[in-house]
């Protein structure tokens, strides 16, 4: 299920599940499930989601052990229109307290939602901020953009 997933996060961690699931282990379920939109999937099989609710899933999962830095791979994978922007302001509340580290092949989305950029295109090439020109995207990505 859902909370089953989201709970999962926490083996492991040193918030871990010794001794089973607490009363506050399924109060903090329920708030993140609240914080990534999935209010009233709780008991959904896993297999029954669609894409992007298990995408926010996965991200509840992720932060649910409080990890000082999350790491996440094309996090708007599946994630439907909709809820893209609110993934967003998601992952901007979570970076308030907390590191992450997104990995993404969309140079706009990357541009719009970090705070420094690292592109590893044969070479490392990194830039302290999201203020970058023409030619430094050309070099990380073999491309031509518009900014």
């Amino acid at each position: 299920s859902v909370q089953e997933l989201v709970l999962s996060g926490l083996i492991g961690s040193k918030k871990s599940l010794i001794g089973g699931f607490s009363r506050l282990h399924k109060e903090k379920v329920r708030r993140i499930v609240s914080r990534m939109g999935l209010e009233g999937l709780e008991d959904r099989i896993v297999g029954q989601l669609s894409g992007g609710q298990l995408q926010r899933a996965m991200l509840g999962r992720a932060v649910i052990s409080e990890p000082q830095v999350v790491i996440l791979d094309e996090p708007n994978t599946y994630i439907d229109k909709r809820f893209e922007d609110r993934l967003y302001e998601l992952l901007a509340e979570i970076n308030r307290e907390r590191a992450i580290i997104l990995i993404d092949h969309d140079i706009d989305t990357v541009l719009h939602n970090a705070k420094a950029v690292a592109c590893v295109n044969g070479t490392v090439y990194y830039h302290s901020d999201t203020k970058v020109s023409r030619e430094w995207v050309r070099k990380g990505f073999d491309r031509s953009v518009d900014l």
